[in-house]
């Protein structure tokens, strides 16, 4: 077994269109986290740091988690890593909105701790590596990437800014448990700044409660973006502006 908080690095990594993608476990509280991290072929030491949190059902290289950490690395020359949620991808193999997923949200207070230890954790690995700036961190997740994010975010000190949204205090998830009041009450301890997508015809979470849950962001500086569609359907114009937001912030 590795150190506990110890990065093992699975293999040397591919390289495809200037954008090096590399496998880690980390050894956790509960099982191990797997996770991948792409970035520059080479990382300047004090470079920025994005970590990308993932859907409900997915995993760390899921369709709309892959182009997110490659983005940020073609358009802004900024690493950024996702890792598994708690059951998910190889740590569990939940895979879409199934029983399985449910039965992880049944307490929220439960799941968005084990995943805040998990991404502590994490973080605290990839600054021991020297590669990063501690005071350039940023996060970015949509639908459970801002499940788990935002109780992250508000009790992460060093995050400088976040991209959420695809959330809501009411829908599919928050309405089986008590995700609604979870993230209710962590969205009043964020402060830094944020940019919140929203989709219009929003399946999953009514856009009202995405609304309510946006009005509850503490932060100064909050952007609210709003495109026509359902849940999956966000364009890319929307996901580069959340890209070029947390950018701008971790650059500045």
């Amino acid at each position: 077994m590795a150190d506990a908080g110890a990065i093992t690095w699975r293999d040397a990594g591919t390289v495809e269109d200037g954008v090096l993608e590399r496998g880690f476990t980390i050894q956790g509280e509960r099982d191990v986290i797997t996770g991948i991290m792409w970035s520059p072929p080479s990382i300047p030491a004090g470079s920025p740091l994005v970590l990308i949190g993932h859907g409900g059902g997915a995993h760390k290289r899921a369709p709309t988690v892959l182009p997110t950490g490659q983005g940020f690395v073609k358009e802004h020359g900024i690493t950024a890593v996702a890792i598994d949620a708690p059951g998910h991808g190889e740590r569990g193999g939940v895979q879409g909105r199934t029983p399985e997923y449910y039965a992880l949200w049944q307490d929220a207070r439960v799941m968005t701790r084990n995943a805040t230890a998990d991404w502590t954790r994490v973080l605290d690995a990839l600054l021991a590596t020297g590669w990063f700036d501690p005071a350039r961190v940023g996060w970015s997740g949509m639908s459970m990437g801002s499940l788990i994010g935002i109780p992250h975010v508000a009790a992460e000190p060093r995050f400088k800014v976040a991209a959420l949204g695809l959330c809501g205090t009411r829908g599919d998830t928050p309405d089986r448990g008590n995700a609604g009041e979870v993230l209710a009450e962590a969205a009043k301890r964020i402060t830094v700044p944020v940019i919140y997508m929203v989709q219009w015809d929003d399946e999953r979470f009514p856009r009202e409660s995405c609304f309510e849950l946006f009005g509850h962001i503490a932060s100064a500086d909050k952007r609210l973006h709003v495109h026509m569609g359902m849940h999956g359907d966000m364009p890319e114009e929307g996901r580069r502006a959340a890209r070029w937001f947390v950018a701008q912030h971790l650059k500045a």
